[in-house]
């Protein structure tokens, strides 16, 4: 069976949506939590990608939160080998600083925190064929590496998601997240009402309803074509 590697940040109330299809396709899916002083693993034979996902440390506070350094490396190494690479949110930050480009607050401390379009670029077309409303929850974005090609632009924050040597993918929203997911948010998230640019509890809820279908298909789609199918013992 082959292993798909799983970064973690923070403590779930379940799987999320990735994680949950990427299992029933029959990838072990291996997950790692080096905020709770877990070892990242060696890179062998056995692993099929690595998905790295969002959290609430900062890419920009590197001496709060040394093990995202380790992370960085870990992600350049997959990358070296080949292997498929997803981050998500603060996942996609580390692996564009790793690239060396900047991750910076938003330049009018607005915060995404809710549902928001995310458009495909012209070079896009293939990763997302039409716009599609995504949640987000940051306060940080990224520039695009150098090399790398924009795939999705947003308003509020204008990098969604980039490629880089074909099969490594920074998403700046968040596909992942289901219904326990969004209520955690909604909970330890919830200084973040009535900033600049956050929905209200309302608007999110409206948008779960009226998106989380659509953004299902896609996103496990997307997944398919990134890891393919498991190679069976």
């Amino acid at each position: 069976m082959q292993d798909i590697i799983v970064v973690e940040h923070r403590d779930m109330p379940s799987p999320d949506r990735g994680r949950r299809h990427l299992h029933d396709r029959g990838f072990r899916i291996r997950a790692v939590g080096p905020f709770r002083g877990e070892a990242l693993p060696a890179l062998d034979e056995r692993m099929a990608g690595v998905v790295i996902m969002g959290g609430p440390q900062y890419v920009t506070h590197l001496d709060e939160f040394p093990y995202l350094k380790a992370e960085m490396d870990f992600a350049g190494k997959a990358m070296a080998k080949g292997l498929p690479v997803l981050g998500i949110c603060l996942g996609a930050q580390l692996i564009a600083r790793h690239l060396g480009a900047s991750v910076a607050d938003h330049p009018d401390e607005s915060v995404a925190f809710g549902y928001y379009e995310v458009k495909p670029t012209r070079d896009g077309r293939d990763f997302l064929s039409e716009g599609l409303h995504a949640p987000a929850g940051n306060v940080q974005g990224f520039e695009v590496p150098a090399g790398a090609t924009l795939l999705a632009e947003g308003d509020m924050f204008p990098n969604q998601a980039f490629r880089v040597d074909g099969n490594t993918y920074g998403l700046q929203f968040h596909p992942e997240v289901t219904r326990p997911i969004l209520d955690l948010w909604q909970d330890v998230l919830a200084t973040n009402y009535g900033r600049p640019g956050a929905q209200s509890r309302r608007q999110q809820d409206e948008g779960f309803e009226r998106h989380d279908e659509r953004l299902d298909g896609w996103y496990t789609s997307f997944l398919d074509r990134l890891f393919g199918t498991p190679e069976m013992p």
